[in-house]
């Protein structure tokens, strides 16, 4: 006698494709979390491999890299790298840098560059944030040598605090004081060398290297008051991730390039400090949730809440503030 094979109903099919549905739904957070939590270790261990080429740099030169030096506005338009450029030897780069030539001009928007062969071929891959949704690469048409494709980092050097460290809550309101640069000032660990500042050293972070930040993270995006969308680091301008900016001799006020002033909180959106790639003052945001992560003057990493208390952010980017730093 031939049996009755049984096959699914279709309200059976029904309630099994719903439990599929709903065990996804409660695996997919898991897995994104699990997937961000790996990419957060790995950038952690970006910026440690950074702190520790800055320690290497410092044992070599007894000073830390800086970011600028006055630019020539004569016609060779001689503009100054970027502390990254001087970093590369420290970083697995030598071949790189035994190929630059410390002169023309790295924003290459104006004079010749004639590093622009080798910096259009340089890419880096432990100065990106392996969160970031920003791109990695932009094509820039420059003055004498044609368009170059350039790289953009998600790290970002820190000349100091807007205001002495530790020393208020209160947040500035202003876009850009003053002029559309915003303000630059010299009380950090990566600063240019003009007539106002020069090279400094560890022996400079009278605070104590673990009380103040080299480095931190601007790898996500913006907000600009209108609710728009934008791309606002401080390696955007020309010359990206390997010019540093004016390095002015005669004014508070300069465009900055790979570096930036601790003036807003973590993540300001709004339009507030948000200018401009080439302001000084472009606030610290990340793709990691809540925060963003810091690498301080001993080499160690930590992660900032945005929520952090806005003089402990200020008293972390002052390396001679003399203030008491809560807990952090």
């Amino acid at each position: 006698m031939k049996k009755n094979s049984h096959g699914f109903t279709l309200v059976e099919l029904l309630v099994v494709i719903a439990i599929i549905g709903v065990l996804i739904a409660l695996l997919l957070p898991a897995v994104q979390q699990a997937r961000e939590a790996a990419r957060r270790i790995q950038c952690t261990n970006h910026q440690k491999q950074l702190g520790l080429a800055l320690h290497n740099y410092h044992d070599t030169f007894l000073n830390l890299p800086h970011n600028a030096v006055p630019q020539d506005s004569s016609g060779s338009m001689q503009r100054g790298c970027s502390w990254l450029i001087r970093l590369l030897p420290f970083v697995e780069q030598s071949a790189a840098y035994d190929q630059i030539v410390f002169s023309g001009d790295f924003s290459m928007q104006d004079g010749p560059s004639p590093n622009s062969v080798v910096l259009g071929q340089l890419r880096v891959p432990g100065f990106n944030c392996p969160s970031s949704p920003l791109p990695e690469l932009e094509t820039q048409n420059t003055n004498a040598n044609g368009a170059v494709e350039l790289q953009l980092v998600n790290y970002v050097g820190i000349t100091g605090s807007y205001w002495r460290g530790g020393t208020t809550n209160v947040v500035s309101t202003s876009p850009q004081d003053n002029t559309s640069y915003g303000t630059s000032v010299y009380s950090g660990m990566i600063v240019p060398v003009n007539t106002k500042s020069r090279s400094i050293g560890l022996k400079n972070a009278t605070d104590g290297t673990s009380n103040v930040i080299m480095v931190s993270e601007q790898s996500d995006y913006f907000y600009d008051a209108s609710g728009n969308k934008v791309n606002r680091r401080s390696c955007g301008h020309a010359g990206r991730s390997w010019y540093g900016g004016d390095g002015t001799t005669d004014s508070t006020y300069a465009w900055t390039a790979n570096v930036t002033t601790i003036r807003y909180p973590i993540a300001t959106t709004g339009g507030t400090g948000n200018g401009a790639n080439y302001h000084a003052n472009i606030p610290l945001i990340s793709a990691h949730p809540g925060g963003v992560l810091v690498t301080l003057g001993d080499a160690s990493v930590r992660f900032l809440p945005e929520t952090v208390d806005f003089s402990i952010l200020t008293g972390l980017a002052d390396r001679q503030d003399g203030a008491v730093l809560g807990s952090f």
